[in-house]
């Protein structure tokens, strides 16, 4: 759902939705750009076409150059801080989720991805504070599913258990998770309605490897809270292991699996 968010949160009117290659498109709006280079919305849809290509760091560039042209438009900042974070450079995409919050405040992306920032710097009180301005912002059943997963285990690192749980208040079986199956079913197994053991299948081949990571991030954390840290241990291996060999390394499971293995090590 949050890469679909980053195209949808950019809306430029004039932007011309025409099916192209990437690099046709790439062509496409440099040549716009040939003609129009003080436009920031051009370097925009320039840094969101490069992203297509994973292309993060000369994404940001493009993003910079819009920030430079057009300083107080927070949708700008939002989405180089998501670049930050492909490039796991997490303190510079706070610093600019911040500013977006501030410019943008009632964007729920920038919120979320604040707290994701946050979470992954190991500074679960100010996750806590982004996610729950998140949460009052979630209009949808796939925006609560999202932000009551990412919350949820925050408050379990913060250690108040209650919290955590009257989060769950918000969610109910019968939501359409669209695409969030995957933090959907995080979801049931904290509220007792999925063991953990079913969580993932037994046929792991049958998940793609961005479902696998998602679902086993939260069933890590799941068992690392449930005092069973030799499964948890295992779980972040194999999401790691999945990530590496599929190139899933901007997965924000894999991100966050990344870190706790490296601070479970001491390393």
């Amino acid at each position: 759902m949050i890469e679909r968010k980053l195209v949808q949160a950019y809306e430029v009117s004039s932007w011309e939705r025409v099916e192209y290659t990437p690099d046709e498109e790439l062509a496409a709006v440099e040549a716009k750009l040939a003609a129009d280079p003080d436009n920031s919305a051009l370097w925009m849809e320039k840094g969101l076409t490069l992203a297509k290509s994973s292309l993060y760091r000369e994404a940001e560039e493009c993003y910079a150059h819009a920030i430079a042209l057009d300083p107080f438009n927070g949708i700008l900042y939002r989405h180089r801080a998501h670049r930050f974070l492909s490039q796991w450079r997490f303190e510079d995409a706070c610093a600019d989720f911040t500013i977006a919050s501030r410019l943008i405040p009632e964007n729920w992306d920038v919120w979320y991805h604040l707290g994701l920032s946050h979470f992954l710097l190991g500074d679960y009180k100010k996750a806590a504070a982004a996610y729950q301005r998140c949460l009052e912002l979630s209009k949808s059943e796939d925006e609560l599913i999202a932000i009551c997963d990412w919350y949820y285990m925050t408050e379990l690192r913060l250690g108040d258990r209650e919290a955590a749980e009257k989060l769950l208040e918000n969610v109910r079986e019968d939501f359409d998770p669209g695409e969030n199956t995957a933090y959907f079913r995080r979801l049931l197994m904290y509220k007792g309605l999925v063991k953990p053991e079913e969580v993932l299948p037994a046929d792991l081949s049958s998940l793609d490897s961005l479902e696998l990571i998602t679902m086993g991030f939260g069933l890590s954390n799941y068992y690392w809270y449930n005092g069973e840290q030799d499964k948890s241990n295992e779980v972040i291996d194999m999401i790691l292991k999945a990530g590496d060999e599929n190139e899933c390394y901007f997965a924000f499971g894999y991100l966050a699996a990344k870190v706790d293995k490296k601070n479970r090590s001491g390393k």
